[in-house]
């Protein structure tokens, strides 16, 4: 009795199962028979706007209630998609119902991204710019490049909190008649055919590989690149199989006070693959103008006002180098430049009174991590007097002793600046050769604050001439270099009160330096609360070995010439 109705209630579920499943196959054969259900509309009116000012001004005097936004005037309009097939996976006839979008003149050319422009485009925005909302119409255009087929379109940030706001963006302008969301996978298969794919940029460990890789993009998005432009490489390489090697993209970024990040910007701008732009919310015609105005006179300083509202590289508050600037706010170059054609190198006639034949001046900070030397050639440009000094290379060795540092230098020396040749003949030193002279950090008698005369003998047995960077007026005993005062020439010499710089990193047309940790140290370096310099811990992170080594390097010929400028 029990073995029966164990096979009843099998023959039951069996039944049942097979019921269910035709019943499921009855409802996909009416929903692909419901023509209803076939077309989507996915049009989109998109009107470019400008703020009618003179209304907008108006409305503010005359107080009282005021709109959400200011009065616009149309510019132009643009009429985007259409109605979709989703069957055939085509747009086959204009829209009945399109969404309404509208967007400002500066944000038209990003969100259309028409195939005559460069294939990336870097945006520095603002507060207030529209960066997301630029960023969800941008998407939807590539999704109605690649209508009809499989193809994944990606989004970057640097974090998953951070891909939240293109989700909220998205929300408030896409149709979600459009597409299908997965929260498991992070993305948007749109009926259309593409899918729009999610992916935080950080790494959860080494083991794990970056979550980027893997993917297969037509198109991406990357929110804030900024803070994951070290993942660059990884992007690119996810569009390789992008048809006809169209692999268009979209990076927002703000201001970020990073060497490396503006090294990254420097590349961008010199590559025709590129388009740089900003957003500011200056110019968007969606703010009121008593914003703006109520933010200025609420106190902000001008450095935050020029950070936060113009979205300009500002440096830091406290920068110890201040008159560091890599690229004026005109675009023309500031500290860091390639050698101009045509300059003299008068390095030669500069150091004449300190030794002949001078190919190179050295400067060399010792450390008990890392020893640092710099190298600088002196140039005059076509045309003018002023002597110019130009950072041209340096050496750092970690964790070593002095001897293997003066060893690396010495090498330097003679494969990159053909200074201190050996003789061909008789390899001994060439008389007739080029010398470089090291400028050390002065010694003491006694104390571990400065070096002693045993390091200067290792630079002399190597076969070069060091000296130490500054003496006492009339006599050879060192003097000391007072911290204050070597910040002070540093300043001035990188721009001084007449807009004068004569200190400057060689560069070449690329913008690749080979001083890449004094850029560093001269954009990074802060004074501390009580307004001190180089109070840092001297760790491994400690930066002030380069920026030091080009003050002990200069010291003895340019103090005395800013001490009479700033005088």
């Amino acid at each position: 009795m029990r073995r029966s109705a164990v096979v009843i209630l099998a023959a039951a579920v069996l039944v049942s199962s097979l019921a269910w499943k035709r019943r499921a196959v009855e409802r996909q054969i009416e929903a692909d028979a419901d023509e209803t259900d076939r077309y989507v509309d996915m049009g989109v009116t998109l009107t470019v706007v400008e703020m009618d000012r003179e209304r907008a001004n108006a409305m503010e005097r005359a107080g009282g209630w005021l709109p959400d936004v200011p009065p616009v005037v149309v510019v132009r309009t643009h009429h985007l998609g259409g109605m979709l097939d989703t069957w055939q996976g085509e747009i086959v006839g204009p829209s009945v119902n399109p969404r309404q979008w509208r967007c400002s003149p500066q944000q038209a050319p990003l969100i259309l991204h028409d195939d005559d422009a460069p294939l990336w485009s870097l945006v520095q925005g603002s507060e207030g710019a529209g960066k997301s909302t630029t960023g969800a119409m941008w998407l939807y255009m590539r999704v109605l490049e690649h209508v009809g087929h499989n193809r994944e379109i990606g989004v970057t940030a640097p974090v998953r909190a951070r891909l939240g706001h293109v989700i909220k963006a998205i929300g408030k302008l896409w149709d979600p008649k459009w597409y299908r969301w997965k929260e498991r996978d992070q993305s948007y298969r749109f009926r259309a055919g593409p899918l729009v794919q999610l992916v935080s940029a950080h790494q959860q460990s080494e083991d794990a590989g970056s979550p980027i890789q893997g993917a297969n993009w037509v198109a991406c998005l990357s929110d804030e690149l900024q803070d994951h432009h070290d993942r660059n490489d990884d992007i690119v390489a996810r569009g390789r199989d992008a048809p006809g090697g169209r692999y268009k993209r979209l990076c927002t970024s703000t201001f970020k006070d990073s060497t490396e990040w503006r090294d990254f910007r420097d590349v961008v701008a010199k590559s025709p693959e590129w388009r740089f732009a900003k957003l500011l919310g200056l110019d968007s015609p969606f703010q009121w103008p008593r914003w703006w105005a109520t933010i200025k006179a609420g106190g902000i300083t001008d450095r935050e006002w020029r950070r936060r509202v113009l979205a300009m590289d500002v440096g830091l508050e406290a920068q110890l180098y201040h008159c560091w600037s890599r690229k004026l706010e005109d675009g023309s170059p500031g500290n860091l430049r390639p050698i101009p054609l045509g300059a003299d190198d008068v390095t030669a006639e500069v150091l004449a009174p300190y030794l002949p034949r001078g190919g190179v001046l050295i400067g060399h900070d010792p450390g008990k991590r890392q020893h640092v030397s710099m190298f600088l050639k002196a140039y005059r440009f076509r045309g003018e007097r002023t002597i110019r000094w130009f950072v041209v290379d340096e050496v750092t060795t970690n964790d070593a002793t002095i001897e293997k540092h003066v060893a690396e230098v010495m090498e330097r020396v003679r494969k990159a600046w053909r200074c201190n040749l050996k003789s061909s003949l008789d390899g001994r030193p060439d008389p007739y050769a080029p010398q470089a002279l090291v400028r050390i950090d002065p010694h003491t008698r006694s104390g571990d604050e400065h070096p002693g005369r045993d390091l200067y003998a290792v630079w002399r047995n190597a076969g070069l001439v060091a000296r130490a960077a500054a003496y006492n007026p009339g006599a050879s005993d060192p003097a000391v270099i007072k911290r204050e005062s070597r910040f002070d020439m540093m300043n001035t010499l990188l721009c001084d009160v007449n807009g004068e710089r004569r200190l400057l990193v060689a560069c070449d047309d690329q913008g690749s330096y080979r001083a890449q940790k004094l850029v560093k140290a001269l954009e990074s370096m802060e004074r501390d609360a009580a307004g001190k310099g180089e109070a840092d811990k001297k760790d491994g992170n400690d930066l002030s070995h380069w920026p030091a080594a080009v003050g002990y390097a200069l010291w003895q010929i340019e103090h005395p010439r800013t001490m009479a400028v700033n005088s």
